[in-house]
Parts: structure tokens; sequence; C-alpha cells
């Protein structure tokens, strides 16, 4: 939790000096809402953290660690193109961030995976194009449970 203390805070320093108008709410009171956001993401509580990350964002648009959080909870359900979003607005601001590259990825491969999967329902089952299909099907899916493993 500290370690997305520090940035927020020097966001919130930035934006003071800034000509933006003034956080609609005060530090102190960000930083609770960071706090508890933090702590509901990891109990799991996703509905609550979206809630408060979303409000921190609506104080310091521009706090990326909160949208990785985002990127992860729309990941974890299911809303693929949210978490898409979140994760370029995350890498927009930190664009070395590691974790939200591989993150996007991965859901990426879950999208390429579902969409291969309508497409091996459709056309003619004995085209070179079918197996095409079925064959990067099968390989998606072996590495999609090879990530999971790690």
């Amino acid at each position: 939790m500290a370690k997305f203390l520090i940035p927020l805070l020097m966001l919130i320093f930035m934006q003071g000096c800034s000509s933006a108008p003034p956080p609609h709410k005060g530090n102190k009171d960000i930083m609770t809402i960071q706090a508890q956001a933090e702590q509901a993401y990891r109990r799991a509580m996703l509905d609550q953290a979206e809630s408060l990350y979303l409000e921190v964002l609506n104080s310091v648009p521009n706090y990326a660690p909160a949208w990785f959080r985002l990127g992860n909870i729309y990941t974890r359900t299911g809303r693929q193109e949210a978490a898409i979003a979140a994760y370029q607005r995350c890498l927009e601001l930190e664009p070395n961030n590691q974790k939200a590259w591989y993150n996007m990825s991965l859901v990426r491969l879950k999208q390429s995976t579902q969409l291969l999967q309508e497409a091996s329902g459709r056309g003619d089952q004995k085209s070179a194009v079918h197996q095409q299909i079925e064959a990067l099907l099968s390989e998606l899916t072996q590495l999609q449970s090879a990530t999971r493993g790690s």
C-alpha cells in the first residue's frame, strides 16, 4: 500500500501547484479513500474497490496505480474492453509499467482465443483456413494454461 501512497501524494502536490481547479476532496480524504480502495481490492470486494478507485480518479485523474487496479478489476469481472482502456490509460501515464503491458496482453490473448472459438464453429470445417484456426486456437489455449500456472 505504501508504494501507492507516495505517487499519490506527489500527484496531489503537483496538482496543487498547477492552475487546475483544486481536487473535489482534501488530500487527507483522497489518501483515506485510496487506502480503503486498496483494502477492498485485497479482500476481493471488487465493486466497492472499483467505486473507491473511481472516486480517487475523480480528484486525481492522472494517478496511474488506480488505473492499473481498475484494469485488474475489469479483467477479473469479465469487462475486457474496459480493462484494455484502463491499462492503456495507465500506460499513457507510466509507459514502462511492465505489469500493465503484461496484463493487457493477457486480456488480448483471451479476446483472441474467444474470437477463434467463434470462428471455429463457422464455415467449412474441412478447409485449410479452418485447420489454421484450430491450430492457432490450440496454441493459444496452451499458452493461456501456461500463464495461469506461473
